[in-house]
């Protein structure tokens, strides 16, 4: 091999790992936002309190016609005594507190998980669910339903970019195919491999770079097999539609 193709092949390396790079580090972005979201979502809760304790019966009702909802994804119904004893578990010294006010002033409540879908139009779920009884308290975290809809725009957003950046690689591959080069004799495999050699350590370099977040569980996510491969895959077509070697026998 001559100096010049040296050269090249050197070039065709750094553009591959700069592409392996961008391509893993958007891929990790993705999957960290997406793991985020998914717990903070399913973390999420409405608390309804009711103002005196409810019968069984009535609990029951209340219970079903929540579920019924389509934006509810479950509901849980939170006793007075359930409620007292979660809290002598969690801070004994308030619920000692507590206790000096009465035998149990805690009110009982339903605890209702909204679907991932419902969150876009929360406010107006809640505002129906105001009407079916006389409720002491609504508790919610806004700040946290927009916290979760900004983290799924944030994952679509990246979904689409490596959608764009996939369907570009692929363009210029379709171009290449069309050309005068790809009616000449057959390409040596060394710009192939050398642009998938490139872009495993651009990929490499950027899970080195993001490794210590696997500290954190709530945060860290791998990017599926399926991923990786269209990303190695990504990189070595890259090199194949720009490699001036294809001309070469």
């Amino acid at each position: 091999m001559t100096g010049e193709g040296k050269v090249r092949l050197g070039t065709l390396f750094a553009l591959a790992a700069a592409a392996g790079l961008a391509g893993e580090t958007l891929l990790l972005a993705e999957r960290h936002v997406s793991r985020l979201e998914s717990s903070m979502r399913d973390d999420f809760r409405v608390v309804l309190f009711t103002r005196a304790s409810l019968e069984e019966a009535r609990a029951k009702v209340l219970e079903e016609k929540l579920r019924a909802a389509p934006e509810v994804a479950d509901v849980r119904f939170i006793s007075s005594d359930e409620a007292l004893a979660a809290l002598k578990r969690d801070d004994p010294e308030l619920a000692e507190s507590v206790a000096l006010v009465g035998d149990n002033p805690l009110p009982a409540a339903f605890e209702v998980r909204p679907t991932p879908e419902s969150l876009t139009h929360l406010t107006a779920w809640i505002d129906a669910a105001q009407r079916l009884a006389d409720w002491s308290d609504l508790r919610y975290k806004p700040g946290e339903v927009q916290a979760i809809l900004r983290l799924r725009f944030y994952a679509y957003l990246l979904r689409m970019t490596l959608s764009t950046l996939l369907c570009l690689i692929a363009g210029l591959a379709l171009a290449a195919l069309g050309s005068t080069m790809a009616r000449l004799p057959a390409a040596r495999p060394a710009p192939v491999l050398w642009s998938a050699a490139g872009g495993i350590a651009g990929a490499l370099l950027a899970i080195a770079i993001a490794w210590p977040l696997r500290r954190d569980e709530l945060l860290w996510a791998w990017p599926g097999p399926f991923s990786q491969v269209t990303l190695l895959a990504a990189c070595a077509t890259l090199g194949w539609s720009l490699s001036p070697w294809r001309a070469e026998s």
